[in-house]
């Protein structure tokens, strides 16, 4: 085996573990990625349900703060 070869193997095993390194950080960012959108939008719809029943169409933010008025 020439030193070409013995350089070789050894740097296309780390370069497979980088690959494969690489390839389980973007299933991990994937993942929490899809977590995190998820409870932003749950936790949206969780907050205006605590605050009443209606859409959004209908609130009129003037008239709520009007009542906070001096």
């Amino acid at each position: 085996m020439n030193t070409v070869q013995q350089v070789q193997q050894p740097t296309d095993e780390i370069l497979r573990q980088i690959d494969t390194i690489i390839r389980e950080l973007q299933a991990l960012r994937r993942t929490i990625l899809a977590q995190t959108q998820f409870l932003a939008e749950n936790l949206a719809e969780q907050l205006y349900g605590a605050l009443g029943h209606g859409s959004w169409k209908e609130y009129d933010s003037n008239l709520d703060w009007q009542r906070f008025e001096l």
